[in-house]
């Protein structure tokens, strides 16, 4: 098992940047992970675990959450990609990348602008297109409920907890562990607690997500084949996948690794999603991913 992480900052244009890592075994390589769009670098905690030392995990606050909710903007994926780039240059870089959902785009960004830094990606459930048909619109109602999320202010950590136990993405409850990490979010203001993620950087990054053709594009014109752990659900908990039968397809060159059962939350925060993704990645670290 993983021991706890320890709190690291470093430098980047105009401020910091935190972060979690979790030191590896003698002569691991590092590991640099990327968080959701409106998450923050407690989310790979169970990665930690399931990798077990397989890796020095170093997980980033992106700007505007968490340990980095002051670091100021401007936002995007382009300039989140710079931040990585200058924390694997004080981490004597190269170094292997991991995104979840916006994360991957970020992964992807940072190879295309920094190919030196970047030794090969793993992409969980994100870096196809974000659809603007039927399924692309559940997923923004499933932003828009993030949005709300992180706007409110929320009386007590219960409460918080109590709207994350009843999600649908969670029908199997949630470990006390995920409950951890879950009120690990939470910063205390007047009335209460909210989530410490900017809203403004949501929707800035949502907005990019879904207009930029360059983002867009970036699984397009990577040239190396990457792996792609790819949720059976969506965020909703139930179909449609975040990414589609026929965006997979699309992108048939890359390798594929289905997580049968899960759903864009699960596939990173469950004991069996972690471990999935725990595997992929050691096999990118041996050199045997095919």
């Amino acid at each position: 098992m993983a021991t706890r992480p320890e709190f690291v900052d470093f430098d980047v244009d105009d401020g910091r940047i935190g972060a979690l890592r979790w030191p590896g075994l003698l002569g691991t390589p590092t590991l640099v992970a990327i968080h959701a769009i409106a998450s923050n670098a407690w989310a790979w905690d169970p990665l930690a675990h399931h990798l077990a030392g397989g890796a020095q995990l170093v997980a980033l606050d992106l700007r505007g959450r968490g340990r980095s909710l002051d670091t100021p903007g401007p936002y995007g994926v382009r300039r989140y990609a710079d931040d990585v780039a200058a924390v694997i240059a004080q981490l004597d870089g190269p170094a292997y990348a991991v995104g979840h959902g916006m994360g991957s785009f970020v992964a992807l960004m940072a190879a295309d602008r920094h190919p030196q830094a970047v030794r090969d990606l793993v992409l969980v459930d994100g870096g196809t297109p974000v659809a603007h048909t039927t399924g692309g619109a559940r997923d923004l109602d499933a932003l828009g409920a993030d949005v709300r999320r992180i706007e409110a202010i929320w009386p007590d950590r219960v409460s918080y907890h109590a709207m994350w136990a009843t999600h649908p993405a969670f029908g199997d409850g949630i470990s006390p562990d995920l409950e951890r990490n879950l009120l690990a979010e939470l910063i205390e203001v007047d009335g209460g607690f909210r989530v410490a993620v900017s809203p403004d950087a949501v929707r800035h990054d949502a907005t990019e997500l879904l207009t930029d053709d360059e983002v867009r594009s970036l699984l397009d014109r990577h040239a190396a084949p990457v792996t792609i752990v790819r949720a059976e659900f969506g965020p909703s908990g139930s179909h449609p996948p975040l990414i589609t039968d026929s965006e997979r397809d699309r992108y048939a060159r890359h390798r594929w690794i289905e997580g049968i059962g899960l759903n864009h939350y699960t596939v990173l925060n469950s004991a069996s999603g972690a471990s999935l993704v725990a595997d992929a990645i050691r096999q990118v670290l041996a050199g045997t991913a095919s």
